[in-house]
C-alpha cells in the first residue's frame, strides 16, 4: 500500500469517528451549532499543529487560494448539509450516501485536471458508490423522508468540490498543513457567517461539548491525513479511499450507537461491496 492510500484511509478513520460523536452530540444540540463549534474545535488543532510544523508564512502567498475555495466547498457548507441529514436520517445512512462524493470528485479530475484513471480503478470507485447506495435504501419501518436524502448528497457534491479544487492546488508547491490551515479557516468564517443569519438556531446543552470536541479532533487528524494524501496522489485515487468511510462508519454505529441507529441487513453486502471497490483502488490506483 502507498503511502498516500494509508494517509486517505486513516481520513476515512477519523471522518467515521467524527460522525458517530456527532449523532451523539445532536441529542444535545441543533445541527447548526454542532457544525459551528467542530468546526472550531478542527480548525484550532490544525492551526496548532501547523504553526509549530509547517512554513505558515506560506498562508500569505497567492498559491493558497485554491484551499481557501475548497475550504468554502467544504469543510465549510458541505459539513453543515451533512449535519442535516445526520440530524435527520442518521450518520449511517447519511455517511454511506456521502460514498458518492467520488463521482463527483473523479468526473471533476477527468474534466477540469485531466486525469486518465484506469477501467479498474474506476470499477473500484464504482463499487463504492454502489454500496453507498444500496445503504441508503429505506426498509420497512424507516422513520425518515426521503426527501432528506438531498442534505448528505449535497455534501457528497461539496466533497467532490474540494478534493478536485484540492489537487488542483497542489500543482504548485505548498505544504499540506498550511493547505489546511487556509482551508479550515475558510470554512470557520462561513460556520460564523450562518451562525450570525440563523443565531435563533443556536442552542447546546453542555452534556454535548464533550462530544463534539471529539468529532471536531477526529476531524481535524482526517483533514491534515487527506490533504498529506492529495499532496501526493491523484483524486482518482484518494477520493474513493477517503470517501470508504461509510463501512467504518456503519460498523462504530452498529457498536455506539445502537439505541439511536439500527444497521440493517444490507450492510453486509454494502460492506463487501465497498471494500472490494477500496481495495482496487489501493491496487489499480
Amino acid at each position: 500500500m502507498t503511502s498516500a492510500a494509508a494517509f486517505a484511509l486513516v481520513a476515512a478513520l477519523g471522518f467515521s469517528v467524527s460522525g458517530v460523536c456527532l449523532k451523539r452530540a445532536l441529542q444535545y444540540a441543533t445541527p447548526l451549532t454542532a457544525a459551528v463549534i467542530s468546526v472550531a474545535f478542527t480548525t484550532g488543532l490544525v492551526w496548532v499543529l501547523a504553526a509549530a510544523t509547517a512554513p505558515i508564512g506560506q498562508i500569505l502567498d497567492r498559491r493558497i487560494v485554491p484551499f481557501l475555495v475548497a475550504g468554502l466547498a467544504a469543510p465549510g457548507l458541505a459539513r453543515l448539509v451533512l449535519f442535516l441529514g445526520v440530524d435527520r436520517i442518521g450518520v449511517a445512512r447519511s455517511s454511506a450516501i456521502t460514498s458518492c462524493a467520488p463521482l463527483f470528485a473523479v468526473t471533476l479530475a477527468i474534466l477540469f485536471l485531466g486525469e486518465r484513471p484506469s477501467a479498474m480503478l474506476l470499477s473500484g470507485v464504482a463499487a463504492i458508490v454502489i454500496g453507498g447506495a444500496l445503504l441508503s435504501a429505506r426498509g420497512r419501518g424507516g422513520g425518515w423522508r426521503r426527501r432528506d436524502l438531498v442534505w448528505p448528497l449535497l455534501a457528497a457534491l461539496g466533497f467532490g468540490i474540494r478534493d478536485t479544487i484540492s489537487r488542483y492546488g497542489f500543482t504548485e508547491p505548498i505544504h499540506p498543513l498550511v493547505a489546511a490551515a487556509a482551508a479550515t479557516v475558510s470554512s470557520l468564517a462561513v460556520m460564523a457567517a450562518c451562525a450570525v443569519v440563523q443565531r435563533r438556531q443556536l442552542r447546546l446543552a453542555l452534556a454535548g461539548l464533550g462530544f463534539l470536541a471529539v468529532a471536531g479532533f477526529a476531524e481535524g487528524i482526517a483533514y491534515l491525513t487527506m490533504w498529506r494524501a492529495l499532496a501526493v496522489a491523484s483524486v482518482s485515487l484518494v477520493s474513493p479511499l477517503v470517501n470508504s468511510h461509510s463501512v467504518f462508519t456503519v460498523g462504530l454505529a452498529a457498536i455506539f450507537l445502537r439505541d439511536l441507529e439500527r444497521v440493517a441487513w444490507r450492510v453486509v453486502v454494502a460492506v463487501v461491496l465497498i471494500v472490494a471497490g477500496a481495495a482496487a483502488v489501493v491496487r489499480f490506483g
